[in-house]
């Protein structure tokens, strides 16, 4: 009679188990907040499909753009915290528009675990060599220099990383003029940069490369602590004038605060692995972007907070109005 009640027990116990599934037993939303065809959108759907294949079950991406990424963040923020709702984050959504005061409906750092850092992507100093002949670093700090106020350049916006990237290099240079003029977006700025109506752009090195390979314009130095691997031959900001200098914008995946530790552990270990498998890097690599493949969660937990707090003096210094 004993044996039997164990034993009955035992299927019970396990039809709860089956009941209840282990982690994951359904579709897991990955959010975007930006439109589909972007660049942190190709990340993602990389990521994505390889995660599904990892994982045993859809990764359904949901594209949720609007907002510079604040509406698509807020979903994920206000989400379940049960594994099946992650968000794709970038330097806008967790460093930059909480730098610039911005009100927003989440709290970067209090509403979100950090998973796994996805990639890297290095800014790139690029020129018109007809505006600004110069050929490196310590060529361009002279040249601005010594011509306060005439130079201008172009980013993808007000307060975005193509912005603050030189609000960073004037401060760290000591120059005090060098207009910015903001554009809709980095293409358009580029543009203008080609047809010689600004001096130079801070552009991302996946969209920098061609542009520089083609001769149309002429690259500086990669805004990175390392060389670039889409642009070898460019040396750094930090090795040729500017020892630490960093900009750069970043995806990594973030969790939903209070998502059980057991399920970011699994989700970090599934995402590196997919970083380092041989039929995705080469995609990945193709984009232009740094892929990371051995974070861990303990290692990002102060990395949103250290973001944050650079971009905030970087802002503070610049005289940078709050976004709304």
């Amino acid at each position: 009679m004993s044996r039997l009640v164990v034993a009955s027990l035992c299927v019970i116990g396990s039809g709860l188990a089956a009941a209840q599934g282990e982690y994951p037993n359904k579709p897991i939303r990955l959010v975007i907040g930006y439109a589909a065809g972007g660049p942190t959108d190709a990340v993602g759907r990389l990521y994505a499909g390889k995660l599904s294949e990892y994982l045993g079950t859809q990764i359904i991406v949901d594209n949720r753009a609007g907002a510079a990424g604040i509406i698509g963040t807020d979903i994920v923020a206000k989400a379940k915290p049960d594994g099946y709702t992650l968000l794709l984050g970038v330097i806008s959504t967790h460093g930059l528009h909480p730098a610039h005061g911005r009100k927003l409906p989440y709290d970067a750092v209090r509403d979100f675990v950090p998973v796994a850092l996805a990639v890297n992507v290095p800014m790139v100093l690029v020129v018109n060599p007809k505006i600004l002949p110069v050929t490196d670093v310590k060529g361009l700090i002279e040249a601005l220099k010594a011509n306060p106020g005439k130079h201008r350049f172009g980013s993808s916006g007000n307060g975005g990383i193509s912005h603050m990237c030189f609000e960073l290099f004037k401060q760290r240079a000591g120059i005090k003029e060098f207009i910015h003029v903001p554009y809709k977006g980095t293409g358009p700025a580029v543009t203008d940069l080609m047809a010689g109506n600004i001096g130079a752009v801070c552009e991302g090195v996946g969209g920098a490369a061609g542009h520089v390979r083609s001769g149309t314009v002429r690259g500086i130095a990669t805004a990175a602590l390392k060389r670039a691997q889409a642009l070898p031959e460019l040396p750094t900001v930090s090795e040729t004038g500017l020892p630490g200098f960093e900009a750069y914008t970043w995806n990594m995946f973030f969790a939903p605060a209070q998502t059980p530790r057991s399920i970011v552990e699994r989700l970090n270990r599934e995402i590196n692995r997919a970083a380092r498998d041989p039929s995705l890097r080469p995609k990945l690599d193709a984009l232009g972007v740094e892929v990371v493949d051995d974070s861990t969660p303990a290692s990002l937990k102060d990395f949103v907070p250290r973001e944050i707090e650079k971009w905030t003096a970087v802002v503070k210094s610049a005289g940078v109005k709050a976004q709304e």
